[in-house]
């Protein structure tokens, strides 16, 4: 997707060979679900950036994004299930609501917790926390 749209994709991930007791199929979606986002809301020739490093015995991880950005008073319904922050009648993205409402429930199932920091026609950045057990 990202190379369709020509989205320069960046990370920066240490420790490198970090291990930790987590559901890999649960973990596997939340990352999809975060960059399938921050691709789709980005604009072509954009940018996405993953980052991770350790902060207080939990691993901390950055999804990043150029795109459209999210309204603050949009925050906390987007992690509803069938929400998305176009609520317009000429939606232009797809989709059905449900990716970030199960993002949020599995960071939260593996102790963690999700925050989003946004700027309109900036971008989005998606912060996960899960304790390294």
């Amino acid at each position: 997707m990202a190379k369709k749209k020509s989205i320069e994709m960046k990370h920066s991930l240490e420790p490198e060979n970090l291990e930790m007791q987590i559901d890999r199929m649960k973990f596997k979606e939340i990352m999809y679900n975060l960059l399938s986002n921050a691709i789709k809301f980005t604009p072509q020739k954009g940018e996405v950036e993953v980052t991770s490093k350790v902060v207080d015995n939990k691993v901390q991880i950055d999804v990043s994004d150029t795109g459209i950005g999210i309204p603050e008073e949009k925050y906390e319904e987007i992690f509803d299930p069938f929400t998305q922050a176009d609520f317009s009648s000429t939606r232009k993205f797809g989709g059905t609501g449900l990716g970030l409402a199960l993002v949020k429930k599995y960071v939260e199932m593996h102790g963690g917790d999700i925050t989003l920091k946004s700027e309109v026609g900036v971008g989005s950045t998606f912060t996960i926390t899960i304790p390294i057990t």
